[in-house]
């Protein structure tokens, strides 16, 4: 529009021009208005007419000059205010990920109001606070957070969640994890806090429950799931046998799934069995085992459960000894079935072989009651004697 403006009054000039060079008579203009009366020549109204829509023109741009003037004064101090806070913010994250944790939490806060992200400002000043233990202040940036953004609210509890947990507050993480979800039951990373809260608060029935839910498969790692599952069984288990509840213990057992291959919780299995009572239970689960693999502890708690048919405890001793050669653990246990069964030239066997190679108290003192079942009062007195002497060293 201004483009046409000028050209047009080019035009106008340039005609008045043409006129005055190449016409002597330029025109003659007589305008009678009332009283009033103009005289003029052509070229000299064209020109009047040039400069008024000239200036008029110049006056309206002015004039939006100075009605806009204002607002272009805010623009520029909001854009410069804008780009001070987006260098605080930067300078604050890069002192953050350098670890000058002072220097991040002043970058952050300073220009906060001024950024485009606040809540962003606070969660990362919160962090650096955590880092100089200064959990108040902590606090304090996660309530602004909160405040400043309602809408990314999960966000601002996820970081705190994860904090208190880096804090070692979990109580209060379980609180935080239970506000997420509630707004989203299925978010990985809410399991996972939930869960090592669980763990740390030692609440293994809430802790196995969780991670029974099928959305906790993928919330934890595999290798991580397993360990936690099986602590929760692990203890579950312990409180079972405390209580006596055999039932309970053997339901823990039966829902435990693959983890029935691990070690750690099988022997706690087999011990409970045993000390419930459940002797029968108990030996058949390390025939089973043992069967597979070797597990000395194992083996060393067949021997002391109380067998039906003494006989054949000792043929599948017998038969593990084959297997896997002559382990100090299946010598003593050999020996100390022998020994229930009477047998007392095998057992002597066995028992001097465990005490020729590895020493156990338990291998002198069975050894002690064979000499004493056998009537040999001195070389009873002998081997109680040096068992209690390498108890007493053990310890």
């Amino acid at each position: 529009m201004i483009i046409v403006f000028l050209f047009l009054l080019l035009v106008f000039v340039g005609g008045l021009i043409a006129i005055l060079l190449l016409r002597p008579d330029t025109g003659y203009v007589l305008i009678n208005y009332g009283p009033w009366v103009v005289e003029t020549s052509l070229a000299a109204l064209v020109f009047g007419i040039a400069l008024f829509f000239l200036l008029a023109w110049l006056g309206l741009r002015l004039s939006g000059f100075a009605i806009r003037l204002p607002g272009s004064l805010r623009e520029s101090v909001d854009r410069r205010r804008a780009d001070r806070a987006r260098d605080a913010f930067e300078n604050g994250l890069l002192a953050l990920f350098e670890g000058n944790w002072a220097r991040a939490e002043s970058e952050l806060i300073k220009r906060a109001s001024d950024h485009h992200a606040p809540h962003l400002n606070y969660l990362a000043a919160a962090r650096a606070a955590q880092r100089q233990a200064a959990t108040d202040r902590r606090d304090h940036y996660l309530r602004l957070a909160m405040l400043n953004r309602p809408e990314h609210e999960f966000a601002t509890l996820l970081s705190q969640a994860d904090l208190q947990r880096k804090r070692g507050e979990f109580e209060a993480t379980r609180q935080t994890a239970l506000k997420l979800r509630e707004k989203d039951p299925m978010h990985p990373f809410a399991i996972e806090l939930l869960a090592e809260s669980h763990a740390a608060l030692g609440e293994w029935g809430a802790l196995r429950k969780l991670l029974l839910e099928p959305a906790s498969q993928n919330a934890i790692v595999a290798g991580r799931r397993d360990q936690l599952m099986g602590r929760a069984i692990e203890e579950l288990m312990r409180a079972a046998i405390d209580d006596a509840r055999l039932p309970v213990l053997k339901s823990l057992w039966d829902g435990a799934g693959g983890l029935r291959e691990n070690p750690e919780l099988r022997r706690a299995y087999a011990r409970g069995l045993a000390r419930l009572n459940a002797d029968s239970e108990a030996l058949a689960l390390i025939s089973q085992a043992l069967s597979v693999d070797w597990d000395g502890e194992l083996a060393l708690l067949y021997g002391d459960l109380h067998a039906g048919d003494p006989i054949t405890q000792l043929a599948t001793v017998e038969s593990w000894l084959a297997l896997y050669g002559e382990k100090t653990e299946l010598l003593q246990v050999a020996g100390h079935v022998c020994l229930a069964n009477r047998l007392w030239g095998k057992a002597r066997s066995y028992l001097e072989a465990v005490i020729a190679t590895a020493p156990t108290p338990k291998a002198y003192l069975d050894l002690a009651r064979l000499c004493a079942d056998t009537q040999q009062p001195e070389e009873a007195a002998r081997h109680y004697r040096l068992g209690l002497e390498l108890a007493a060293g053990s310890h």
